[in-house]
């Protein structure tokens, strides 16, 4: 009977471990919305690290953070040039893939802006460049997301061989679902676009991939303010230049703005870089609400 029970036991605790989820963990909300569309219907658990209101540049991770690292079966991140706070931490994953890194990832080079010395180089587009220099915000990109989409498909079939035709099913779906509006998208844009400027110049990959291009930015990053001089220029393209809308991010002061436009004549139209700003499920849900703000503010009339 002693072994009985013994034996018993044995089997119950097996069973409970092959009934937990598979727990993944994304460094920002965008993976994890890309992680949840691909997974859908499979027993997996995700948990976003970065919290609304934080950047990936400098926050500090807290022990429940450390913990969920450690445990999880799947660790996916930006990469060491766009979140340096996880350069140390990441070897102790268990497994880990970081999105930057991909063998051809689309990494364009952060613009500048107007700088205090009225040299205007925000329109320069880069290419590939690597991870120090390259703009953060590739996510933004439609190839950049299916490219990470493809590497997590192959490591998961390979991981769980019974989620194979679900996992190919799912990322057959988004591919096309991002596909069809990207295309929808071009047909809105027929029409010749507006000047329009971002509080933030997060969204290149984004306007990339729209075809469109702003005329300036606030700030580049928005923990660093601009000067004066720097304003001054800002409103003197809105006025001359005929802008009608801006890109706002919740992470730039509104304040700034009403400098540049005290008036509010401008069309505001706001966009979460970093998707806290978005309550469902699925990145090419959410890429498509991005993508119908940023043809509003590209079309908005003066």
């Amino acid at each position: 009977m002693y072994r009985a029970l013994i034996t018993a036991c044995l089997l119950l605790v097996t069973s409970h471990a092959l009934a937990q989820s598979v727990k993944w963990v994304a460094s920002v909300r965008p993976i994890a919305l890309l992680m949840e569309e691909l997974s859908g219907g499979l027993d997996v658990e995700i948990t976003t690290l970065l919290p609304k209101g934080a950047t990936p540049h400098d926050y500090a991770l807290k022990p429940s953070d450390l913990r969920a690292i450690q445990l999880a079966d799947q660790v996916v991140w930006l990469g060491p040039g766009s979140e340096p706070y996880l350069k140390k931490i990441i070897s102790k994953a268990r497994q880990s893939l970081s999105w930057q890194q991909l063998e051809g990832i689309h990494n364009l080079a952060m613009r500048g802006s107007m700088q205090e010395d009225g040299h205007d180089d925000h329109h320069h587009h880069g290419h590939d460049h690597d991870d120090e220099t390259a703009d953060p915000h590739f996510w933004f990109s439609v190839e950049n997301a299916l490219l990470l989409a493809k590497a997590l498909e192959r490591q998961l079939a390979q991981q769980h061989p019974d989620w194979k035709l679900a996992l190919q099913k799912n990322l057959s779906q988004l591919t096309q679902s991002l596909r069809q509006q990207q295309k929808e998208i071009h047909q809105l844009l027929a029409v010749k676009p507006q000047p329009f400027m971002l509080a933030h110049d997060a969204y290149q990959y984004l306007e990339h991939d729209l075809g469109v291009q702003s005329t300036a930015s606030v700030v580049l990053d928005p923990e660093i303010k601009p000067g004066v001089k720097h304003i001054m220029q800002l409103k003197h393209m809105v006025r001359e230049q005929g802008v009608a809308c801006v890109v706002t991010d919740p992470m730039v002061s509104s304040e700034l703005l009403m400098k540049i436009d005290p008036h509010g004549k401008l069309t505001q139209v706001s966009i979460d870089p970093l998707a806290w700003d978005f309550e469902g499920r699925a990145f090419s849900v959410w890429l498509s609400s991005v993508y119908v703000k940023m043809t509003l503010c590209a079309t908005a009339a003066d």
